[in-house]
């Protein structure tokens, strides 16, 4: 059996909870802090200029001919635009945050977790050889509430954990996996066998593979969004000026 973490007791994993709790807070709070920043003072900026000068000529009429423009105007859609940006900068913080407490997790178990996992799985996969092939998603064959209760002892039963466990079971292509595997065995000129190691190696590197990307902040989002956001109020300025 390949090695494995050592068992953590409960302060470690309480530790570790609350170190991953305290980045994905403060991932949440950069987001929180950029849609004020960024978000709420170029919002309230256009909208100033929205209400003065450069407001349609048509809306400045008044009644029911202000609102008809209104709705009608680009700049009333960059202004729209420019309001959605505000939770967007939110959301963004947010994964960015999940990102870091999943790295913190992934350094400290990822290696076990995987191969926990792939050991719950592949007995899942040879115990029902036929019905996992009718099966799209890995968490529709190892329900993730199972595999949290079985990895309680070990990493602890956090809000972090459950998130990483779940995406974890929901993201893996289980179809793909196992028609992988079966391509895999054939070159080999093997017969699949229970309690295979190679079974198990195959499904912890999957599971591996995609924890690294799963701890990956996406700093790339957040620059396209920050992008987009001076795109659209250049063109709000524009319109407006």
């Amino acid at each position: 059996m390949p090695a494995t973490a050592p068992e953590s007791d409960s302060p470690s994993a309480l530790r570790m909870g609350l170190s991953a709790g305290k980045s994905l807070l403060g991932g949440l709070m950069l987001g929180i802090a950029l849609a004020l920043l960024l978000g709420c003072t170029t919002a309230a900026f256009y909208f100033l200029r929205l209400n003065g000068t450069g407001m349609p000529a048509a809306a400045h009429a008044g009644g029911a001919g202000a609102i008809i423009a209104l709705l009608f105007s680009p700049s009333l859609v960059v202004a729209l635009l420019l309001v959605f940006i505000i939770p967007a900068y939110v959301f963004v913080g947010l994964q960015i945050g999940r990102a870091r407490a999943t790295g913190k997790l992934v350094a400290r178990y990822g290696q076990g977790l995987s191969q926990r996992l792939a050991q719950m799985l592949a007995e899942r996969v040879e115990a029902m050889p036929r019905t996992h092939k009718a099966l799209h998603r890995t968490a529709d064959l190892l329900s993730p509430q199972l595999a949290i209760e079985h990895l309680k002892p070990w990493v602890g039963d956090g809000r972090a954990v459950q998130w990483i466990v779940r995406t974890v079971l929901n993201r893996l292509p289980l179809a793909e996996l196992v028609e992988e595997w079966g391509q895999t065995r054939a070159e080999w000129g093997t017969e699949a066998a229970k309690g295979d190691p190679a079974l198990r190696a195959f499904f912890g590197e999957k599971i591996q593979g995609l924890l690294q990307d799963m701890a990956e902040p996406p700093w790339m989002m957040l620059w396209l969004l920050m992008a987009a956001h001076a795109v659209i109020l250049g063109i709000g300025i524009w319109l407006t000026a």
